[in-house]
């Protein structure tokens, strides 16, 4: 049931035993999970059914990056409405990588407290809520049965990593009716403004979240336990504003750090080669599979060559070149190549120009962080600042990516290629992917959140999303945020 906040006055609401701050995507899934759960939920939305330019302001801050990096504001990839930044979701979806979860060397990390393989039922339960169909992402056969030629094989050295997209890609519109009708309460224009904690047990407890409606009036609710739903941002930013109450929540000093990111970049173009273009759908385009979604066939290094090299995993996706953003090309070489495949251009050479697209991970950096600044919004919260920096390392990892996975595509008759400078980064961007900050770790010396989503010395303040993310990947966040929030709904229904 939707409740809008702007029209009460009490200031106490229906004390419940789960609530959650935000409706994005992990908020929604744990509404859906728990409904029938016979266990009372409440959704806190600071924003409205529909955007408003109020509420949007709010997710104002500051923002500095690497030198030559760059990133938007705040307020720009991130939507502060129900749905959250799913309202302008691309789609890409599929499951991190294996190794991601397990120790790497060369600065890559220790992996994640659990494997992928104990993540399995909640991803498959992710795949359902997430409308992507069937569970196939094997590149070859997905080709093959769209009709279509099969020009880049995986090999010792070349991985070929699948997206899929969902059938339904806004979660407000799609579950919007279910849960205009469910039990549980979603309230709008419940702003959260921190938690107040009581030190009665052998641990801290939350007791009560404090909310600000759109007028400023203050109201508070009483739950058994709370769940911090808000994205890899705002997440971090509620941590923050809680850790300076509960100094439980930052015992290990890394609350904030480890801001992590997808660095994009078209940072190379390859000719057709001895393809025609009429050939090239299976690579440079996104078919549709047989069960009707559609999917994206990218290349990268196989783990295996990542690991022997000691190299975060990259992965590139191959687009027609005059189709790709012109701010978004790196170097003047691809530059002048783009130039000459727009329509305007003499003798332009169009579609047979494929930009290589990179979308990569990058290495946990204590320096890459979400911090707190003074400034305020205008109910009085204090606003972040992210400060997004890249190690070299991780600059290097990518130039030596594209030049071995370059030399893959000429062996399959594609060429001859231009390669970028990715030395620079001069037009490298995020991915519009907020991970990181609030990592997950077994030991709450070194983590903010456990195996199972819980704050480190709170018994019953949870955090999901892609804040508690110790490596990233490269693949795209949503579909493991999902899966997240389907274990920790598991999770409280055996714990309440």
């Amino acid at each position: 049931m939707f409740i809008d906040l702007a029209t009460s006055t009490r200031k106490e609401l229906d004390a419940c035993d789960v609530a959650i701050v935000g409706a994005g995507a992990a908020g929604i899934t744990l509404a859906l999970e728990l409904e029938k759960s016979g266990l009372s939920v409440a959704i806190l939305e600071g924003g409205q059914g529909a955007w408003t330019e109020l509420s949007q302001n709010r997710y104002q801050g500051e923002v500095s990056t690497s030198e030559g990096f760059s990133y938007p504001a705040l307020d720009r990839w991130r939507l502060r409405y129900f749905g959250g930044t799913t309202n302008h979701w691309v789609g890409w979806c599929r499951r991190l990588e294996e190794n991601v979860f397990t120790q790497r060397s060369n600065g890559l990390g220790e992996g994640w407290p659990f494997q992928r393989s104990d993540l399995e039922p909640d991803y498959q339960r992710a795949m359902e809520l997430c409308t992507l169909g069937r569970d196939l992402f094997d590149a070859e056969t997905l080709t093959t049965e769209a009709d279509l030629p099969v020009l880049v094989k995986a090999t010792d050295v070349l991985a070929t990593p699948v997206w899929r997209f969902p059938k339904q890609l806004r979660f407000a519109s799609y579950y919007r009716s279910r849960l205009s009708k469910s039990p549980v309460k979603i309230y709008f224009g419940a702003n959260c403004m921190g938690f107040t904690f009581e030190d009665k047990t052998s641990s801290p407890r939350a007791s009560l979240v404090h909310i600000k409606n759109e007028n400023g009036l203050d109201f508070e609710l009483s739950a058994k336990c709370f769940v911090l739903a808000g994205g890899g941002i705002e997440n971090v930013r509620q941590l923050l504003i809680a850790a300076q109450s509960q100094k439980q929540i930052n015992r290990s000093g890394n609350l904030g750090l480890g801001f992590l990111e997808h660095p994009h970049g078209a940072v190379g173009a390859v000719l057709c080669g001895d393809h025609t273009p009429e050939d090239l759908d299976g690579v440079i385009g996104y078919p549709k599979d047989i069960d009707g979604t559609q999917f994206k066939v990218g290349v990268g290094l196989s783990e295996e060559v990542s690991a022997e090299r000691g190299m975060m995993n990259t992965s590139f996706t191959l687009e027609p070149l005059q189709t790709i953003p012109r701010e978004a090309l790196h170097g003047d070489a691809i530059q002048s190549l783009w130039q000459s495949t727009q329509p305007a251009a003499l003798g332009g050479t169009g579609s047979q120009v494929i930009g290589i697209y990179a979308r990569t991970e990058q290495r946990w950096n204590s320096a890459s962080r979400v911090s707190l600044i003074s400034a305020k919004d205008d109910l009085g919260a204090v606003r972040a600042r992210l400060d997004w920096r890249v190690l070299a390392q991780d600059v290097a990892d990518i130039r030596t990516s594209l030049g071995l996975v370059g030399g893959e595509l000429l062996k399959a008759g594609f060429g001859p290629m231009t390669l970028g400078d990715p030395i620079s980064f001069q037009t490298m961007e995020g991915g519009g992917h907020h991970l990181g900050g609030a990592r997950m770790h077994l030991s709450a010396d070194q983590g903010v959140v456990n195996e199972n989503s819980q704050c480190h010395g709170v018994d019953n303040l949870y955090a999901v999303g892609g804040s508690s993310f110790p490596t990233a990947g490269f693949s795209n966040p949503t579909l493991t945020i999902v899966a997240l929030a389907v274990r920790l709904a598991r999770t409280l229904q055996e714990r309440m």
